[in-house]
């Protein structure tokens, strides 16, 4: 999962070059884009999902960090909420879409999993889109193991720590800046995700 967050990837202008370069991606696992502007008025995150929409295609499924009501209209796939708006139940506007919600503890998670189909959990390692430090890779693995849905790890997930969040039990990543700001994005997504497999490899 690729979170675009517009902020991270440093204003809207380099969030849109970063967004037409990935649509070029051919990851050899399945992934995701998860479009994020936080703070934004309900109309200027319409008009960027919209444009994320426009700009990627068909090329991965959208999840849409904001109302289930606005990605049902606009046709992304799924819809994510931060953990201070996870609902007691699922919305009738959410049922027909991929759920999930950021989570950073237990009681979190117990939340999340009436209504999420997976849950993003971290920062695992220090992230390196804003401060603060990570919570280990021995916090995710207790983690995985007291989760009844899918858990993704998040902060500070790079191509080289993939592996070891997939053997602490995580069921995928989400990275912001080991994508958004890296000079070669298709690259730095092929990368975590593995490189598409070439002609004759198979």
């Amino acid at each position: 999962m690729v979170v675009a967050d517009v902020d991270a990837a440093g204003g809207e202008a380099s969030w849109r070059r970063v967004l037409e370069r990935l649509r070029f991606a051919k990851p050899a696992v399945p992934a995701a884009v998860q479009v994020r502007a936080k703070d934004r008025p309900s109309g200027s995150l319409e008009k960027l999902a919209r444009e994320a929409a426009e700009i990627l295609g068909r090329s991965f499924p959208l999840t849409l960090n904001g109302p289930a009501g606005m990605a049902r209209e606009l046709g992304f796939a799924g819809v994510h909420w931060p953990e201070s708006q996870i609902p007691h139940a699922v919305p009738p506007e959410a049922a027909q879409l991929m759920r999930s919600a950021s989570v950073h503890n237990l009681a979190a998670l117990r939340a999340a999993e009436r209504v999420a189909h997976y849950v993003v959990f971290g920062p695992v390692f220090a992230p390196g889109s804003k401060a603060g430090l990570g919570v280990g890779v021995e916090a995710l693995r207790e983690f995985c193991r007291e989760a009844r849905v899918p858990v993704l790890a998040i902060g500070g997930v790079t191509r080289d720590t993939v592996a070891v969040c997939l053997q602490a039990g995580a069921a995928g990543v989400a990275v912001v800046s080991a994508v958004l700001r890296a000079g070669d994005p298709v690259r730095a997504l092929e990368e975590v995700g593995g490189p598409a497999p070439r002609p004759g490899m198979l």
